[in-house]
């Protein structure tokens, strides 16, 4: 994954680098130093980022899905 791959996908999922940051527990610094070249060699987004963030996305579906059959259920006790 790219770093222009990151910052795209990051904004599929509507969140900031600074709130991956956090989610990730790694310092705001060393995310903007991806992609970004030193001494000839390039600091690529490590290989975990992709699941990460994928895994991350279904979490959110999934915590999306609970929060719909949930209040289906209540909707469907009160009746």
């Amino acid at each position: 994954m790219t770093k222009e791959e990151f910052n795209t996908r990051l904004k599929e999922l509507n969140i900031s680098i600074k709130d991956f940051s956090q989610i990730a527990d790694i310092p705001y610094s060393t995310i903007n130093n991806w992609g970004f070249t030193k001494d000839d060699k390039t600091i690529p987004v490590p290989k975990w980022v992709v699941p990460f963030l994928n895994h991350f996305e279904k979490s959110r579906k999934y915590d999306y899905l609970i929060n719909e059959v949930s209040k289906a259920v209540k909707t469907l006790e009160k009746k």
